[in-house]
């Protein structure tokens, strides 16, 4: 009886040891060895943990392909607004540009005094000097000869005269005569004096050279002679 009591009791024991260790493997009598449940449970983590991997690693390559896809289309859609903004030579409208009108034409050119002095003993200089002048504008020149004779062109301009009529008359003579000298004066009679010099290509006028001229020669004259009286 005590036999079968122990017996009894190491069998109970034997079982609460195999309910006490679920997750244990268990061998066969064979020596095969047969997986637990924790074993399984192990394993099932694993299996999630890499499904979400996955599927984190899936969603940024997604993130990244979407991203490029974006910025290509906004490259090409910036580069053909910036094609559709050129303008071919074709569409160009040439404009046509007036200048603009000189200083001198908003002054009354028929009120300005100009002294011509013919400085190069070649006739019809100050004359020619008049119609170029005419030309522009200015009509009340006067006409005369100068005191020497002078191969360089020189203008005295008034200090009030309108720098517009200064720069234009300057620019006149420049393009006749070989050089041009231009001077300032606040006393002078006329807003402009102008005596001439040689034109380009023009040479100075020859020298007359005086030619030799006979002395005169004293003649004797008879002296009369006395002659005794009473004879």
């Amino acid at each position: 009886m005590d036999e079968q009591q122990n017996q009894s009791v190491q069998g109970q024991e034997s079982e609460q040891q195999i309910q006490s260790t679920p997750f244990q493997s268990q061998e066969s009598p064979s020596g095969v060895s047969f997986p637990t449940v924790g074993e399984q449970k192990k394993s099932g983590g694993a299996k999630t943990l890499l499904i979400i991997g996955i599927l984190v690693l899936v969603a940024i390559l997604g993130f990244v392909i979407y991203k490029s896809a974006n910025k290509k289309s906004a490259d090409t859609s910036t580069s053909t607004s910036s094609t559709d903004n050129l303008v071919t030579p074709s569409d160009q409208t040439v404009q046509t540009v007036t200048p603009a009108p000189s200083p001198a034409s908003t002054v009354d050119k028929t009120k300005v005094q100009i002294q011509v002095q013919n400085g190069t003993g070649i006739a019809g200089e100050a004359a020619y000097l008049q119609t170029q002048l005419g030309k522009l504008g200015y009509t009340d020149v006067k006409l005369g000869n100068s005191d020497s004779t002078v191969t360089a062109t020189t203008v005295t301009f008034s200090s009030t005269l309108d720098s517009g009529v200064v720069s234009e008359i300057t620019q006149q003579l420049n393009s006749i005569y070989q050089t041009v000298t231009t001077n300032t004066s606040s006393s002078a009679t006329f807003d402009v004096v102008i005596v001439t010099g040689l034109r380009k290509g023009a040479t100075p006028k020859p020298v007359d050279t005086p030619t030799d001229t006979p002395t005169a020669t004293d003649t004797p004259t008879d002296t009369p002679t006395a002659t005794p009286a009473g004879q």
